[in-house]
């Protein structure tokens, strides 16, 4: 589980770097940094940016933290964590299905890609890797 804390650290890392600089572009207009010359903000801040209202970078970044809090419960009580590990496993599947979703947009609406969203989907099916 040492993978799983590891792996939800980090996508909490890059979330909380992509909200901020999402936030310092909007308010200072200086461009977002993308790893591969993508259309970051063009991705971030597209209609497809946001579900039912609430930046996508902010229900990743309460993902990565459930499973980060998932993972401490695990090495500190490894016993309760059989009852939750089935909950975990759907959050996890669902936020697979998004990714999906969103890779989608990226490719066949948008046209356009962002580096830190396309790291955010890796780290998603790592983390599915891991706990399946």
């Amino acid at each position: 589980m040492l993978g799983l804390f590891l792996l939800s650290l980090l996508g909490l890392i890059n979330d909380l770097f992509l909200f901020t600089q999402y936030r310092r572009e909007k308010r200072t207009g200086e461009k977002m940094f993308c790893l591969f010359g993508g259309k970051c903000s063009d991705v971030v801040g597209s209609k497809f940016g946001r579900t039912f209202g609430i930046k996508n970078e902010i229900y990743g970044m309460f993902y990565y933290l459930l499973i980060l809090i998932y993972s401490l419960i695990y090495f500190l009580s490894p016993q309760i964590t059989g009852i939750i590990n089935y909950y975990i496993k759907i959050v996890v599947l669902i936020t697979i299905v998004f990714s999906i979703y969103l890779i989608l947009i990226q490719s066949f609406i948008l046209k356009k890609y962002c580096s830190w969203c396309i790291i955010a989907v890796i780290i998603n099916f790592a983390i599915f890797y891991v706990l399946f």
